[in-house]
């Protein structure tokens, strides 16, 4: 078992190969997904995060470090408020972005769960599982973010993250019947920063809860299909487009609010340990 008192150098290394074990994992199965035309190759590429996470815990700290993260990843005590915050606000978020764009004239899309609610229902499940929540989250905020806090504040940890997370979605741009393929890079770019903002401040706010981390992530995937926002739905790239810049103002909001440097309200040191952040 290897110790957890690796000096600030080596968990910087560990940090980037990490992120080469998640990039090069999920882009060769994507690769394989579009070489063989089997979806299941895609399924496997969402859990490069998630591989890279565990067994760079393995590596680090052993089966101690490997139980500590499949237990934040259950953690479900947090104030109930955070499970109404988790599961609502994406979904308010898309409603008034489809509310502003009917305003300025669009028609507004039927949902494609019209209808359908039973299936809807489903697809929230298969999306937690499946969809990108459970494979990624592991690795972008129980392994990455705690890492990227120890050594910059908050604020910066969720932009340099949230700059990786978009360019690890890169091959699915060039990838047919993805969501990203229908969406300029730039945009998405925008909108998984001003995201990964959103995902710290719950992060941090409920002590480095990894499971409300994934419950977010399968609201907001989730909704995106019941609210039609995406351009395959709404026939429109501008329901996203004003979907991202309201994420760009909720972003800003919440860093004017909870500060820059935890985004929790708080910068005693014993929240910033806790945290992995800089002190």
């Amino acid at each position: 078992m290897r110790s957890d008192s690796t000096t600030p150098k080596q968990n910087s290394t560990a940090l980037w190969i990490y992120f080469v074990v998640s990039f090069v994992w999920s882009w060769l199965f994507w690769r394989l997904a579009v070489l063989t035309d089997q979806a299941g190759m895609g399924i496997v590429a969402g859990f490069g995060p998630m591989i890279a996470a565990y067994g760079m815990t393995g590596w680090q700290s052993g089966q101690v470090g490997i139980r500590a993260l499949l237990k934040r990843g259950i953690q479900w005590r947090v104030k109930w408020r955070w499970f109404v915050v988790v599961w609502t606000l994406p979904a308010l978020i898309l409603l008034m972005a489809l509310g502003l764009y009917g305003i300025l004239g669009g028609a507004l899309p039927n949902s494609p769960a019209t209808g359908r609610w039973g299936l809807a229902i489903v697809n929230f499940f298969l999306v937690m599982l499946i969809g990108g929540p459970l494979g990624e989250e592991f690795g972008w905020r129980g392994y990455a973010l705690p890492a990227f806090q120890r050594k910059f504040s908050a604020f910066w940890s969720s932009v340099i993250l949230g700059i990786i997370w978009a360019c690890w979605h890169l091959p699915l741009f060039f990838i047919s019947g993805t969501v990203q393929h229908q969406l300029p890079f730039g945009l998405f770019l925008l909108n998984t920063i001003a995201l990964s903002i959103l995902y710290t401040w719950v992060y941090n706010n409920t002590s480095g809860s990894i499971l409300m981390s994934i419950l977010l992530h399968t609201a907001v995937n989730g909704w995106s299909w019941v609210i039609p926002i995406l351009p395959s739905a709404a026939h429109s790239l501008r329901p996203f487009a004003i979907a991202t810049a309201l994420l760009i103002i909720i972003a800003a909001l919440i860093v004017l609010v909870f500060g820059a440097r935890t985004l929790t309200g708080q910068v005693n040191r014993a929240t910033l340990s806790r945290l992995g952040g800089q002190y």
